[in-house]
């Protein structure tokens, strides 16, 4: 027996809760198996209760956490200790190249490859178990070994349920708001404030009648929302507050249904029970096609008396069929057509700003093959390069073009052309202070073991101050100001935010903030009381909730996009008033090709045409609109080097721009 080659991933990241080990395409491959029942999502089953295997392709059942993986190829079957892994199934495989990679359900593989030694049948074993304590996921075992006769699939051992708890039912029952209440009074998702308790149950309230049943009123609040879901079972009173019921009543036990509701909570207990066992059951149906139904208690490792209900289960969800005393897998439905609906035509805009031809951008752009393109005596320079595959936003300081990029720290490119990676990793949303000396991020790992950790960086030193490391994944950047971090420690509304100089510990500030202005200290908060304003003299202001308003430089004005017709409302001490742009303007806020303030008065916008990049340049107090046509040299879908913001700030070695 030789162990022919290993693959190890320890942070693999399922997509949809999916392993994914695929067959490596090869242009000289094995032609694929005549059983098209075996291709990749040939059938309408998932990964099986710990995977399910085919024609180039193994499925596993991993859920969303990072997991740790090992592929392993054998020239023999190797020796498994079961009592070291919790679960595993055995498959036959099929292999057309050889070779195999980890991949991900979307389609593509990583970098890495594992050699098989031949090409065609193996045998395939998948172990699991949970990962230790401190870790999440779970650890893989994943073992090819040749067969010319590799059998139909095997479940070799279970320590996890192959059938699962039915589906209480509640949410058929009660609707969906009654129980997203559930989730939030036991304590899932943001905090809210207790005047959430006194808020309207957005939705229709469940059925009067069944309320009646549990003795309670119909909810008209989330307050009543818990008091029914308390009567029902599904939420347990725990001192002052909620958890939900480990094991709650099944609602057809407490409640009397009508015919129609009673077919829906039966078909949904059925599927939560059934799922991903019928999966298995139709990888055998799959690779025996037909496959022997006398075995499949054993071959399951499920009791005798589940295969029946099982078995009726796969047939009525359509994902096999009985052929005599086998079972045959069946292909996946096809999708209905799409039928064709006359869409209204919308009326063309009767005003388009017309726009005249203006400046260059004031601090370049990056192009669409990493090239920094500023401009020195009205024409286009490259200054220098970035190799990395991602850039996402560019800010102009006074050592030179810091670019954000993926794969850890990002680009600097000086002034005098030459390029060298920042000493830290920033992130892909770094923020600057309003002289550009200062720039700052949170540098995130996602793994087993994540962790995020900012950084302050001034640029012209190199110096880098950092606080420690957490392992929430949820602080952000959200501006340097003389010298000073602030950030936020989540993305929702409400998180908390805090000041951090360096040398000292981090300050509380108010919570909510969810931008700060670093030319005037200004900010946005976003609780759950609404948006305010907090205007640089220090007053607070409500902001209209129609729109979702951000800060502009200076701190003053606010400004928010709408999409169709293509506008800008700018909302300043009265009332807001909506600003007609050129058609064509992409008000995307996604980087790296969002609007952006060159100035504090100078809002500009990308815009393609006919194959060329465009910068349309608006100046909110003439509002005048300038265009700039940026050369071919700059590629597809540049974007701009954003600006230092403060006057007297730029480096010298640009004013030839």
């Amino acid at each position: 027996m030789t162990l022919l080659g290993i693959l190890e991933d320890d942070e693999y990241l399922p997509e949809y809760g999916t392993l994914v080990v695929r067959d490596r395409y090869s242009a000289d491959g094995l032609a694929p198996l005549e059983n098209e029942l075996l291709g990749e999502l040939a059938t309408e089953a998932l990964s099986g209760t710990v995977a399910t295997a085919g024609d180039g392709w193994v499925h596993g059942h991993a859920g969303d956490p990072f997991q740790s993986v090992r592929l392993e190829a054998h020239d023999t079957p190797p020796m498994v200790v079961l009592d070291d892994w919790e679960d595993v199934v055995e498959s036959p495989f099929h292999s057309r190249s050889g070779r195999v990679a980890l991949g991900f359900l979307t389609g593509g593989e990583h970098d890495g490859t594992l050699e098989l030694g031949r090409r065609g049948l193996f045998r395939v074993r998948v172990a699991r178990r949970a990962a230790a304590e401190e870790e999440e996921g779970d650890v893989w075992l994943v073992q090819f070994w040749p067969s010319a006769d590799p059998g139909l699939p095997r479940w070799v051992r279970r320590t996890r349920p192959a059938l699962f708890a039915p589906d209480a039912g509640w949410q058929q029952v009660l609707g969906y708001p009654v129980m997203s209440a559930a989730w939030t009074a036991a304590g899932f998702g943001p905090p809210r404030p207790d005047s959430w308790l006194d808020e309207p149950l957005p939705g229709d309230p469940p059925d009067a009648a069944i309320c009646a049943q549990l003795g309670v009123e119909q909810p008209v609040s989330h307050r009543d929302a818990v008091a029914l879901l308390v009567a029902a079972g599904v939420l347990v009173t725990d001192g002052d507050g909620h958890r939900l019921a480990e094991h709650p009543p099944l609602a057809a036990d407490r409640v009397s249904l009508p015919e129609t509701l009673a077919a829906q909570v039966e078909q949904a207990a059925a599927s939560a029970r059934y799922t991903w066992a019928a999966a298995d059951l139709t990888s055998i149906a799959a690779w025996g096609d037909p496959a022997p139904a006398g075995d499949l208690a054993e071959r399951l490792l499920v009791a005798p008396g589940e295969v029946p209900g099982l078995l009726a289960y796969a047939v009525s969800d359509h994902l096999v069929r009985r052929v005599g005393a086998g079972i045959a897998a069946l292909p996946r439905r096809q999708q209905p057509q799409p039928v064709s609906v006359p869409v209204p035509v919308v009326p063309s805009r009767s005003e388009h700003p017309a726009t005249i031809p203006g400046a260059p951008p004031r601090a370049g752009v990056v192009g669409g093959n990493g090239e920094v393109i500023v401009w020195r005596a009205g024409e286009p320079v490259v200054l220098g390069r970035v190799p990395d595959q991602y850039r996402y936003r560019a800010h102009e300081t006074p050592a030179g073009i810091a670019v954000a990029t993926s794969g850890g720290p990002g680009m600097l490119v000086r002034w005098d052309g030459t390029a060298e990676r920042l000493p830290t990793d920033l992130g892909s949303h770094p923020v600057r202070s309003a002289d550009g000396r200062f720039l700052a991020g949170v540098e995130h790992h996602v793994g087993r073991r994540s962790w995020d950790r900012p950084h302050l960086l001034d640029v012209t030193t190199g110096e880098v101050t950092s606080l420690a490391r957490t392992d929430e994944l949820t602080r952000r950047a959200l501006a340097v100001i003389d010298g000073a971090l602030f950030y936020a420690d989540g993305f929702h509304v409400g998180s908390r935010t805090f000041r951090w100089r360096p040398g000292a510990d981090p300050e509380p500030l108010a919570p909510g903030l969810w931008q700060i202005d670093p030319l005037s200290g200004a900010a946005l908060e976003r609780g759950p009381d609404g948006v305010f304003h907090h205007r640089p003299d220090g007053t607070r202001t409500p902001v209209p909730a129609d729109r979702q308003y951000e800060l502009a430089p200076g701190g003053e004005l606010l400004y928010a996009f709408q999409y169709a017709p293509p506008s800008v409302w700018l909302l300043d001490d009265g009332e807001p008033e909506e600003h007609p742009l050129p058609e064509g303007c992409d008000l995307s806020t996604a980087i790296p090709s969002a609007p952006f303030w060159e100035t504090p008065a100078t809002l500009v916008f990308t815009h393609e045409r006919g194959g060329t990049s465009r910068l349309v340049r608006w100046d909110v107090r003439s509002g005048r609109f300038e265009h700039f046509d940026l050369p071919a040299a700059a590629g597809y879908r540049p974007f701009a080097v954003q600006p230092i913001l403060r006057p007297g700030t730029i480096a010298a070695s640009t004013s030839g721009s």
